[in-house]
């Protein structure tokens, strides 16, 4: 398990932000069919579910790039992203489940150690309102960056911007996630990671993007947030 940063450990965290997908919730069902849904629309054989492992996490320009071998700004990636979100967010969305455990862990780190909790994902951030409020989570949650505010910068520009807009201290902010593109958002922001083995992404991929910490549920990450010194916040 990788080695954490003592200094960011005994001090710990005042902001934590979260990706959703294979964090939170478990996505991919709604996120392949819906892949799968697009690639039929556009006229070509759309690839098998299990050949779609990998599509939880990369932003949608990049999926489609991969699944239909062309650049990303290709017209028919355009055309391809917009049947997959009219299926997603009309259906794939609502074939989605939480993880157990999560709902739970993000009361007691709102309620009890008063954190600050920000959602940075790849979704659109009103495709991830409406996953939040599908969950009843939405308040739990000051501000959510995704992907129409990135652009193509992906994961590490929506933690960017996270911490910029909401004057965020990274040496006190926190990013959980289960793939190594969280995780190398944080790194490359300067903030602490956690990653996630009950996601998308192995213990072995977390590991080799360098996180900080790795934990196998809901229940260890809030174990590991709620120190007495992530309360904190306000003086």
């Amino acid at each position: 398990m990788p080695v954490m940063n003592a200094r960011r450990v005994e001090g710990r965290f005042q902001n934590i932000l979260f990706d959703l997908d294979g964090t939170l919730t478990e996505s991919r069902p709604g996120i392949v069919r819906s892949i799968q849904h697009a690639v039929a629309a556009i006229g070509f054989e759309p690839p098998s579910a299990e050949n779609l492992l990998w599509c939880v996490g990369p932003p949608l320009p990049a999926i489609f790039a991969r699944v239909l071998a062309r650049e990303q700004n290709d017209a028919l990636i355009a055309q391809a992203i917009e049947l997959y979100l009219e299926r997603y967010e009309t259906l794939g969305l609502l074939e989605s489940r939480l993880y157990e455990g999560a709902s739970e862990m993000l009361s007691a780190l709102a309620r009890a150690a008063e954190a600050r909790l920000v959602l940075v994902t790849t979704k659109r951030a009103v495709t991830a309102d409406r996953v939040l409020r599908a969950f009843s989570m939405r308040d739990q949650f000051e501000a959510i960056f995704g992907a129409d505010t990135a652009g193509l910068g992906g994961k590490t520009e929506s933690v960017r911007m996270a911490l910029e807009q909401l004057a965020l201290e990274p040496s006190v902010t926190a990013i959980v996630g289960d793939r190594s593109f969280d995780i190398v958002a944080g790194k490359q922001n300067g903030v602490f990671t956690i990653g996630v083995s009950y996601g998308y992404g192995a213990r072995e991929e977390l590991a080799a993007a360098g996180a900080d910490q790795i934990c196998a549920s809901p229940a260890e990450v809030l174990q590991f947030l709620s120190a007495p010194g992530l309360k904190s916040r306000r003086r």
